[in-house]
């Protein structure tokens, strides 16, 4: 997998890169207009509004927050009720309630105060990561109390905060961010993901290739080949890692008994791929072009979605 620019990858990058995200977000939040605010984006069941307490809600989690449950600001947690927030359709885990939660417990913030309370987040997060102790390996605070390596998280949270970023974008019509890190960071796991996604999801015979490119802004390439190994069972081999793979004598069969390669390339704009990955546009809404195999194609971006 190859991606240009690279995506951040040491801890002082990671860092610039999560201000830089997260004030990409203010700065398109900015510019709506109050009647966009309560616009249905792409997102099910959520508004421009709700993407915005989402992120809100989970950079104060990630400082220390705890969960909201109704009346959260007013007063001790043990007198308190949980939120009830239904049965909606877009809810259908118990991770997918407690993101929930976290929207509906803002619903009576304005957007002018959800947006201050997230410039005061960005300064008291970014300080936290100012730490000279801090490396990629670091364990720190992750949602719902559990603790994650610093670089992981990161990099979720690049992801997160960009794709709702152009959520809200999307539904006003303002393209931007496309080349941000935000978008190199997703766009670079999407690609990453692309060997597992066709394996374990398409189940292609052994002799197929398929290599996705991300044509611009963000540039790059992913592809999987698919071979049988000794037994005969198919193995996925991530194509463009910059090393060739070696195997042990008799790890693999003879190149001359893998069946004849079939090579299809899927490509597609850096705004078409994370839109399809992100589960926001369906593959019949996406504008891609295939060389090779079209219904292969088809079948593979309907399975690259990475978004819960």
């Amino acid at each position: 997998m190859v991606v240009h620019p690279p995506p951040p990858a040491d801890v002082p990058s990671l860092i610039e890169a999560y201000r830089e995200v997260l004030g990409g977000l203010v700065d398109t939040c900015d510019g709506l207009r109050p009647a966009e605010w309560d616009l249905p984006t792409a997102c099910d069941g959520w508004t421009a509004r709700d993407h915005l307490a989402h992120v809100v809600h989970l950079e104060d989690q990630l400082t220390g927050g705890e969960h909201p449950i109704s009346g959260w600001a007013d007063g001790p947690r043990g007198e308190q009720e949980a939120i009830a927030i239904g049965h909606p359709e877009h809810v259908r885990n118990s991770f997918g309630v407690w993101i929930e939660e976290g929207v509906r417990a803002r619903a009576e913030h304005s957007p002018e105060d959800l947006l201050a309370e997230l410039r005061g987040l960005i300064e008291v997060r970014v300080a936290q990561m100012y730490d000279p102790d801090l490396e990629l390996d670091t364990p720190v605070r992750s949602i719902r109390g559990r603790q994650t390596p610093f670089g992981e998280l990161a990099v979720l949270r690049l992801s997160d905060v960009w794709v709702h970023t152009q959520d809200i974008r999307d539904v006003v019509d303002r393209p931007g961010l496309l080349d941000s890190p935000g978008a190199v960071v997703f766009t670079a796991a999407i690609l990453g993901a692309l060997p597992d996604v066709v394996a374990k999801r398409v189940e292609p015979p052994a002799g197929t290739v398929v290599i996705v490119e991300s044509t611009g802004p963000v540039t790059g390439r992913g592809g999987v080949r698919i071979t049988t190994d000794a037994d005969g069972e198919c193995v996925a081999h991530e194509l463009f890692t910059g090393h060739v793979e070696e195997h042990e004598e008799g790890d693999a069969p003879a190149a001359e008994e893998q069946p004849e390669e079939s090579v299809t390339t899927i490509s597609m704009s850096t705004h078409e791929l994370t839109r399809r990955a992100a589960g926001r546009q369906s593959t019949e809404e996406t504008r891609y072009h295939v060389h090779g195999d079209e219904d292969l194609a088809r079948r593979v971006l309907d399975a690259l979605v990475l978004t819960p």
